[in-house]
């Protein structure tokens, strides 16, 4: 008897640790978050979940912090196969970058600048040379000139459709940045009132069946679709427009992403992050979506979207672009309640570190 009572309460004490720890172990993480300890390890952190690990043969380098030259650079990542990669104004800022160049780029590979001088140091161009890399920089006298190299080096098929978007903030040209990636199409950047000539130049030559204008009145007037409309006449032009960047984002979410099985989160206020990521999302056919992280709830716009795909039965993959004081667990929380998801766990991507073959420079470099 006093052996079945032993018994009894090992099996029981048993019973109890394996409830115990079982209920200590986290639920399955449904995000994931791509991010670094800057916005230079965030877009390798990102390259590296686009290639797997595998070497690549392409890198597009772009300013980490001026976005005109950076903003059409997408599609021609996308096109070249090639991650976008973020530099600073000094050697010391782009040392991580470099880094991940020479650790994982193959011998010989094109390096694709985009952006003059001013942006992106001739110093980090020199070291590319040396190191025995193709480099090709795309850079113009201004933001448009610089546009219209890159939209030339796509070489485009005649009559393919086209975006529109200010070169003078980001958010609208972000929104839209996958999407015209993943279908190769150009983004052509104007001012608030007239197309610069090189616009409407390509758009007379090219004749494009469709046009995209990303952007409400306020940024884009209506000089610019009537500009438009007669360089191309046969044209389609659809022009999303909000009262806010959420809001014009929200109609190219409804128009080009109805079920994805994937969405990705980005800062709405900071273009950095979205940048790097906007060729990962177009590898996978999702969308960004940004958001703002310093307001208590989402963007109304983002939430009925996020509720419309509930309710149609979509439940995409969510993944985070940036790190936390970018983008907060809270957004993420809240994104996952709008899908229906419950809450998770995060997994970050490891920040990326020097290894024993990384680039050392003097300090005074």
């Amino acid at each position: 008897m006093k052996k079945n009572i032993k018994l009894a309460t090992v099996i029981t004490t048993c019973a109890l640790l394996l409830f115990s720890f079982a209920g200590s172990v986290q639920a399955a993480p449904t995000y994931n978050r791509y991010a670094g300890q800057d916005r230079f390890q965030t877009s390798i952190a990102i390259a590296r979940q686009e290639f797997q690990g595998q070497q690549v043969q392409n890198v597009i380098l772009a300013s980490a912090y001026s976005f005109p030259d950076a903003l059409a650079a997408s599609t021609l990542a996308t096109k070249q196969q090639a991650p976008i990669i973020l530099v600073g104004t000094t050697m010391q800022d782009s040392l991580a970058s470099l880094n991940f160049i020479k650790n994982h780029m193959t011998s010989g590979g094109a390096v694709t600048i985009v952006g003059g001088t001013a942006v992106v140091p001739r110093k980090v161009e020199d070291w590319l040379l040396n190191a025995g890399y193709t480099v090709t920089r795309l850079g113009g006298t201004d933001r448009f000139a610089t546009d219209a190299l890159i939209v030339k080096s796509l070489n485009v098929t005649t009559g393919s459709p086209i975006v529109i978007a200010s070169g003078y903030d980001f958010p609208d040209a972000l929104g839209v940045a996958s999407i015209a990636a993943s279908k190769g199409w150009p983004i052509l950047l104007c001012g608030p009132n007239q197309l610069p000539q090189t616009v409407k130049d390509f758009v007379t030559s090219d004749q494009p069946s469709d046009i995209y204008i990303v952007g409400g009145t306020f940024v884009l007037h209506n000089s610019i679709q009537t500009e438009l409309q007669s360089a191309a006449p046969n044209a389609q032009i659809q022009r999303f427009g909000g009262q806010d960047r959420f809001e014009t984002l929200s109609q190219i979410l409804y128009k080009f992403y109805p079920n994805p099985t994937q969405i990705y989160l980005a800062n709405g206020f900071d273009f950095a992050d979205a940048l790097s990521g906007s060729t990962l999302a177009a590898q996978n056919n999702a969308p960004i979506l940004l958001v703002d992280p310093k307001a208590k709830a989402l963007p109304p716009a983002i939430r009925d979207y996020l509720i419309t795909l509930r309710t149609t039965g979509v439940t995409p993959q969510v993944n985070v672009l940036g790190g936390n004081i970018g983008l907060p667990d809270w957004v993420i929380d809240r994104v996952n309640a709008r899908l229906g998801i419950g809450n998770s766990s995060i997994t970050p991507t490891p920040p990326t570190t020097t290894t024993s073959s990384a680039i050392q420079l003097p300090l005074n470099n």
